[in-house]
């Protein structure tokens, strides 16, 4: 298994820490990219490059990418617009994708009218 760690520099919303971020797998059939905290505008660099490294992934061992955001406390417009933009690539590129929201993360997601292309689960 192998493990990559992306970390973003700077202060989250209300002063949390910044975004960090944790790809793994191809583990039991799954890539998993892992996020915690809040993703403020700050963490947008972040997750593109973990998403990217997830898909990249996925489309070469697994067809799978889950996407945990249950660690998530904050989640600004520009990183969901972040998640879209993984939701078409894996379509694209035939890669299942499923989200495990946080509930503030399932609220937005929800509100933006994107729980059809961000498959979100429990």
């Amino acid at each position: 298994m192998s493990t990559t760690h992306a970390e973003v520099s700077g202060r989250g919303a209300a002063g949390e820490p910044a975004a960090e971020f944790t790809v793994t797998g191809p583990l039991a059939a799954v890539v998993t990219l892992t996020a915690y905290g809040p993703l403020d505008e700050a963490a947008v660099a972040g997750l593109s490059t973990a998403t990217d490294a997830a898909l990249q992934r996925a489309a070469d061992d697994t067809g799978c990418v889950v996407v945990d955001l249950t660690a998530v406390t904050y989640l600004a417009m520009e990183a969901l617009q972040q998640l879209a933009l993984l939701a078409r690539a894996c379509r694209l590129a035939g890669v299942q994708l499923r989200v495990l929201p946080s509930p503030v993360a399932r609220r937005k997601i929800v509100l933006a009218g994107l729980a059809e292309f961000l498959p979100l689960e429990r």
